[in-house]
């Protein structure tokens, strides 16, 4: 009888432990606000990633640029560093094309995404352009107030490359006052 008992239970807790590592995690990132707190993060792997250092220029890190493009459709691009003495340790960088409400933006026609050298992944990185990686995912504009020059949203992505295992970038949140 005690087996019986004991076996859901020590399940049970092994459970619960590994649900409060996670929330642990997820709670080390900003919060998903969208007052333009320019804050940006995200889990590489389950790691956190937040911007940190700059990179001497004068620069903000988070960086967004918010323009419109060669056919007059408004573009969000949102680079996020990791500097260590002005080297960069890693970069997030996310853009949104033809943004123009809030909503959800997929990759590849309104969604794009790279992830260059994050000590979270090692050499698995990947550029925003290249058609051999396979990518997936997407971004939601939660909040895009021009007037007030505030643009805030989530995303998740994941891609593989030819050398590495599936990279996955989750609970990703920004809120940004361009």
């Amino acid at each position: 009888m005690k087996k019986t008992i004991l076996l859901p239970l020590l399940t049970c807790l092994f459970i619960f432990a590994q649900c409060k590592k996670d929330k642990n995690a997820a709670g080390s990132l900003p919060p998903a606000t969208q007052t333009g707190e320019n804050t940006f993060g995200c889990l590489i792997n389950g790691e956190v990633f937040v911007p940190k250092g700059y990179d001497g220029t004068g620069r903000p890190n988070p960086h967004v640029q918010y323009d419109y493009d060669l056919n007059g459709q408004p573009y969000l691009a949102i680079s996020a560093n990791l500097f260590n003495s002005n080297n960069s340790l890693g970069e997030v960088l996310i853009s949104f094309r033809n943004l123009t409400q809030p909503g959800f933006y997929q990759h590849p026609t309104t969604f794009n995404f790279s992830v260059g050298w994050p000590i979270e992944i090692g050499s698995c990185s990947t550029v925003i352009f290249d058609t051999t990686i396979q990518k997936h995912g997407g971004g939601t504009i939660t909040k895009l107030d021009i007037s007030n020059r505030i643009i805030s949203g989530t995303f998740d992505f994941k891609y593989k490359t030819l050398q590495c295992d599936t990279v996955f970038i989750t609970d990703g949140r920004f809120d940004i006052k361009f």
